[in-house]
């Protein structure tokens, strides 16, 4: 086929799919009772003369779309497989249509590094052999949008937002706009809290009352950082724990929340700009100073092995407190030993301590987001299987498997996302959650925190050095910094 012919078969493919999907819509095509005649006819011969124009194209009877997706933990296997049943239900209104056309989902669901999907994705797409639907952290829209790898959605997130994308909690858009435009679709978010040990806590002598009050002492700003340490510092020097507070193992943003506590910005919207709060670094660096001095952090915490220095620590009450994410509970779970009875009698979860009196418990929230690249040859069927997956039962399986939360308001009703406590009693801290710039320097910025950071616990520099430090490597940027006292 031609590449006109093969053009105008994309088209009439996607115009048959929103036939059927707005025919679906009141019924696979049978008039139900209330729904005016007149608006049933005229679906129902839209989608006949598309399906004309489909044949008189003489479209492929199989569409591949290739989908790339990632955990990397692998309780969020559902990113790939709700676009496989997405899939399905699309070939089953294909077949109740009559129509010979089916949609296969082919691609992968990755659990090795970020790292090496990402440089996957960008070495694929120079090679012009890129996926259809990329799913990535939505702090890759500029970079992503910039070079040209994936298109706008805006034009169809407008033609179906009354199919669902008006049901999507309204700050998670924001996550996905660059420069006036919208460019990918939020597939789930989470929050980052901070787990505590129950069994140690009544170990240093708490009672179940005080146990219980820790989240909301916290959430009024009452347990603060400095109390964290206090906290662990005991459980430590009393052997009860090897580690006071465990956090990531690799390069992330999730420590980021500590100078987040303190008061610090990361982006100013207004502008478009990051943000460095000087007083606020100087205080975070300071903080793992002292707890690295406190015996409470490991100074080799960030080696990157997550099994040992980090999952096992906590699931077998070797450390107190873990600074982690709310996809942590389900990995647990699933992969080191515990079980719901075991977490909810000996586990706890609150938001990060306010850095000091007067200033606000935070956690942060990195939503992972399905693109539709630039080399997509059927862009709009693509779209329209995200649009499928996008749904309030089908996303409510990766939800609960995973345990990250809604990104619908219809799913917090939905049976399934109930029957799981710990994503209902996790949602509020959605209250205090903020997002990582997006910008497409912020990547260098992240990195010049990675670096002060392990200088910071590897003794390698005093916390003041790494300030010094860090404020260089982030005013080297230029002018794509606010900074400020």
């Amino acid at each position: 086929m031609g590449e006109k012919g093969t053009k105008i078969s994309g088209i009439a493919i996607a115009l048959l799919i929103v036939g059927i999907i707005v025919g679906a819509a009141i019924g696979y095509f049978v008039a139900p009772k209330g729904v005016p005649v007149s608006e049933y006819e005229a679906v129902k011969k839209q989608v006949e003369e598309l399906k004309a124009q489909l044949e008189a194209a003489k479209a492929p009877q199989e569409i591949t779309i290739e989908a790339w997706t990632v955990g990397p933990d692998e309780p969020s296997v559902y990113r790939f497989e709700n676009l496989k049943i997405a899939a399905d239900k699309l070939n089953k209104m294909l077949e109740d249509l009559g129509s010979n056309i089916r949609v296969k989902i082919t691609g992968f669901f990755w659990t090795q590094s970020w790292a090496d999907y990402k440089k996957r994705f960008l070495l694929a797409m120079k090679a012009g052999k890129g996926p259809c639907i990329y799913l990535t952290g939505h702090e890759d829209v500029p970079t992503h949008a910039e070079a040209g790898y994936i298109i706008p959605l805006d034009d169809y997130i407008k033609k179906y937002w009354d199919t669902v994308y008006y049901d999507i909690f309204p700050v998670l858009w924001e996550s996905v706009k660059y420069k006036g435009k919208t460019w990918a679709i939020p597939q789930d978010t989470e929050a980052r809290p901070i787990y505590f040990r129950k069994d140690v806590l009544r170990k240093l002598g708490w009672s179940e009352a005080e146990i219980e009050a820790l989240p909301e002492k916290v959430r009024k700003g009452e347990f603060t950082l400095d109390d964290l340490l206090r906290v662990a510092k005991e459980a430590k020097d009393k052997g009860l724990v090897k580690w006071g507070l465990v956090h990531r193992a690799s390069k992330g943003w999730d420590y980021i929340q500590f100078y987040l506590a303190f008061g610090g910005r990361l982006w100013d919207s207004e502008s478009g700009k990051m943000v460095f709060t000087k007083s606020a670094w100087k205080k975070w660096a300071e903080f793992f100073g002292k707890a690295v001095e406190m015996g409470v952090v490991n100074p080799n915490q960030l080696g990157g092995d997550w099994k040992s220095l980090f999952h096992e620590p906590f699931t077998k009450g070797e450390a107190l407190f873990a600074s982690g994410g709310t996809w942590h509970k389900a990995e647990w779970i699933q992969k080191y030993g515990l079980t719901e009875e075991s977490f909810w009698e000996n586990v706890g979860f609150m938001l990060h301590p306010a850095g000091e009196p007067g200033k606000k418990p935070v956690t942060l929230s990195h939503p992972l987001v399905y693109m539709v690249t630039s080399q997509c040859k059927y862009p709009e069927v693509a779209f329209l299987i995200i649009t499928l997956a996008t749904d309030p039962h089908i996303n409510s399986l990766h939800s609960v498997n995973s345990a990250h939360l809604a990104i619908l308001r219809s799913q917090i009703t939905d049976t399934k996302y109930q029957e799981d406590k710990f994503l209902a009693e996790v949602a509020y801290m959605l209250d205090y959650t903020t997002f990582i710039p997006m910008h497409p320097k912020w990547g260098e910025y992240n990195d010049a925190i990675f670096r002060a950071l392990s200088a910071i616990e590897t003794g390698a520099a005093t916390p003041e050095q790494a300030y010094e430090q860090l404020l260089a490597d982030v005013q080297a940027l230029g002018d794509v910094v606010i900074f400020e006292d």
